[in-house]
């Protein structure tokens, strides 16, 4: 997927955002790249080329697609 076709999905998120509630919008923009990992590009791949425009994508990016160096909450918890 090139930039430019980021960028056109990337304005359609910008436009539709300001519509949704502020208590809505993770959940919304969640929807939106589930559909977009399903029918247009793995986000596991690409979430570096998609992230730093939005940042409701950002976090939606960081909490679903960017694997977090091997780490989850087991391993952390045993560390203390």
């Amino acid at each position: 997927m090139n930039e430019d076709e980021i960028a056109v999905f990337i304005q359609l998120w910008t436009s539709v955002n300001s519509y949704v509630s502020v208590k809505d919008k993770e959940s919304a923009c969640e929807h939106f790249l589930a559909i977009i990992n399903e029918h247009v590009t793995d986000l596991e791949e690409t979430a570096s080329d998609w992230a730093g425009f939005d940042s409701s994508i950002d976090k939606v990016l960081r909490n679903n697609y960017i694997d977090h160096d091997g780490l989850d909450e087991d391993d952390e918890e045993d560390n203390w």
